[in-house]
């Protein structure tokens, strides 16, 4: 009872404060896997100050909060999500802050300011076309900028990591400015605790028939070996220190292994797609039964990548 007068409370402050919002909102139309139930409201903050209020009220009213991206490497409970969900998508822009043109020869840099809903791909569009380098490799990779920065996103030899030069962080009711060292980062994590608000990330000039031939190069590879056309989260599990987790998988011959509408990727076996009308307990039993396969085949335990709303391994 407390809890819905709470909520109710809570979806007053969002009217009045003139705060988009959708109350029992399904989570499946904003992951890329398409799974989830309802979440009690779900709140679209477009500015810093109106993500900071949200998240103010919502621990001083003591309701259960969580937030989203672009909800790829998410999975999210059939239950729902009881509690306000803080949807990014709506916090978005980039701003040039230092812009040294060189030469395609001497280089040059380009300085972004980019706030944490902003698509990865809007912000290679836009460097593109400005004639900058450097996020070809998560080309296609359907990720926001604050996703990308928590999750250290990554392909290819390249991390996101390379390219961060300052990240605004929401914790503990205050909005700081925090220049990441080498040790806040590990192989697809960001140590460093809070909201992500905004990354500050450098490119490099160089010719547009360079870029044109990355991103060629990195489509072509995403193609042939990913189910880009399917809905899925993206890699299912890290790679071991060892060996990459799709080669463990598809050696214990674990390609096209189903459990209800949920399935292992025929092209690649890394995938976890939802073919049907899959169901989060499906995904997790699959989850579980590859983990068991490749731990007794080879020893070793895969982690997952992907992250969990309302329900867990």
């Amino acid at each position: 009872m407390k809890s819905s007068i709470q909520l109710k409370n809570f979806e007053k402050f969002l009217k009045d404060s003139c705060i988009l919002y959708k109350e029992n909102e399904p989570l499946a139309k904003h992951t890329t896997i398409r799974i989830g139930g309802p979440a009690s409201l779900m709140v679209f903050p477009s500015k810093e100050e109106e993500l900071f209020e949200v998240v103010r009220r919502a621990s001083e009213m003591e309701i259960p909060w969580n937030v989203i991206g672009g909800g790829s490497n998410l999975l999210c409970a059939d239950e729902g999500y009881v509690g306000v969900v803080i949807n990014l998508r709506h916090l978005k822009g980039i701003r040039v802050l230092r812009k040294e043109e060189g030469s395609t020869k001497n280089g040059g840099t380009l300085i972004l300011e980019v706030l944490s809903g902003t698509m990865v791909g809007e912000v290679l569009s836009f460097a593109r076309r400005q004639g900058y380098s450097g996020l070809e490799f998560l080309a296609g990779v359907p990720a926001t900028v604050g996703g990308a920065v928590r999750m250290n996103a990554g392909a290819y030899g390249k991390t996101f990591s390379m390219f961060v030069k300052k990240v605004k962080l929401l914790k503990e009711g205050k909005i700081e400015d925090y220049q990441p060292r080498e040790n806040d980062w590990t192989y697809r994590s960001f140590r460093r605790e809070g909201i992500v608000v905004s990354a500050t990330i450098g490119l490099i000039r160089v010719s547009p028939e360079e870029i044109e031939k990355n991103l060629k190069e990195i489509y072509f590879k995403r193609k042939a070996n990913q189910p880009l056309t399917e809905r899925t989260f993206g890699s299912a599990f890290k790679n071991p220190p060892c060996c990459y987790a799709g080669k463990l998988i598809e050696d214990c011959g674990l390609k096209g292994y189903r459990i209800g509408g949920a399935k292992v990727s025929e092209r690649h076996a890394n995938f976890i797609v939802n073919f049907g009308n899959a169901k989060a307990q499906d995904v997790l039993a699959l989850l579980r039964g590859v983990q068991k396969k490749v731990w007794e085949r080879f020893g070793i335990m895969l982690e997952p990548e992907v992250k969990f709303l309302g329900c867990s391994l």
